[in-house]
């Protein structure tokens, strides 16, 4: 399959969501790089420059966008060397834990001229509270979201049908022995462009299920689940966007497989969702309120990102007029010899 593109971490009904340690298994972990520093020192530009480096020397990479700024990256992972560089700042704090012998903290911000920095101190501080007002305010209208888009199903899941639709789409599913791996990642999440998926379909075998709004068909994404771990192979659970305890699809990356929720009526092949739900018992009229109060509060909390985007963007301006770039291009050069060396 292509190349992967994903988020580590959410904006969610319950505020961020971390799932950094699902970056790359424990057990395939051969190199960590944790990068430091603030806003502006480089972070997600040095990734890109050695996910290039590994993907032209034929290394399958996997990126990790920020939920906040899915322009930039907030990590890689090179399966195939067991290598991964990530963020390691606020608010996914991670450190070495092994340092020296396999982790390293990479401290880009060595590189900030601190005294060229310190007349700009209060702004820093008043901006960097700013962005912490609108990420609250965001985090009380998806919490809002949250409880509402729960009204709007009205319907209730048929667990049998579930059952028979699980085994129907697994039953052809290979055998490898031993328990796979598991992780959680989100392919979609709420970001300053909008309601954003990155996950690409292309090179995939998609199988889709019809899910009205606020409708969860967790149930039958852990079935699937547990039928690929007990059959040894690796999986991955995509976190639902804004309830990210429940799940909102199965990836198998090793057979190409997706299976995953879709809009009512826009996928002529889906499963339609009366097969697998019983009678709803909410007035029509009364899901409409909700679906309104509900799409309301999500744009709003979109709003509030976008704010903090702007916001974010004024502070980096600031890193970026005093950082030594020559020395983190030193810094780089030595991170990429150490990268070719492993490939060769």
């Amino acid at each position: 399959m292509n190349d992967l593109h994903l988020f580590a971490g959410g904006n969610t009904s319950l505020g961020f969501y971390s799932c950094f340690d699902d970056i790359l298994p424990p057990a395939q972990r051969r190199r960590m790089l944790y990068l430091k520093g603030g806003p502006g020192v480089g972070k997600s530009t040095l990734m890109r420059r050695m996910a290039k480096a590994a993907a032209e020397a034929g290394q399958a990479v996997e990126y990790y966008h920020c939920s906040s700024d899915p322009d930039s990256l907030d990590g890689i992972a090179l399966p195939g060397l067991g290598w991964a560089v990530m963020d390691g700042t606020a608010p996914h704090v991670y450190d070495p834990v092994t340092p020296g012998a396999r982790d390293t903290l990479v401290a880009l911000g060595d590189h900030l001229d601190e005294p060229a920095l310190k007349p700009h101190a209060k702004e820093i501080a008043a901006l960097q509270e700013e962005i912490s007002l609108r990420f609250r305010r965001c985090y009380s209208f998806l919490s809002a979201a949250g409880q509402l888009g729960r009204l709007c199903a009205g319907q209730s899941l048929r667990e049998d049908r579930l059952h028979q639709l699980a085994m129907q789409w697994t039953e052809a599913l290979p055998r490898r022995g031993g328990r796979g791996t598991c992780r959680r990642l989100f392919a979609e999440g709420f970001t300053p462009k909008g309601q954003l998926r990155l996950l690409r379909e292309d090179g995939l075998t998609v199988h889709r299920v019809e899910c009205p709004q606020g409708l969860c068909l967790t149930p039958l994404w852990q079935e699937i689940s547990w039928t690929a771990c007990w059959r040894g192979l690796p999986v991955v659970h995509l976190l639902h966007p804004l309830w990210p305890e429940e799940l909102d699809g199965i990836l198998l990356p090793e057979q190409g497989l997706l299976y995953i929720p879709c809009t009512p009526e826009t996928q002529p092949e889906a499963t339609p969702w009366q097969q697998l739900c019983g009678t709803g018992t909410q007035p029509e009229k009364e899901r409409g309120y909700d679906r309104n109060a509900y799409e309301l509060m999500i744009t709003r909390a979109l709003e509030q990102l976008a704010a903090a985007k702007a916001l974010h963007d004024e502070l980096e301006s600031h890193y970026i007029a005093h950082m030594d770039f020559d020395r983190w291009e030193e810094r780089l050069a030595g991170l990429l010899k150490e990268l070719e060396a492993a490939m060769a």
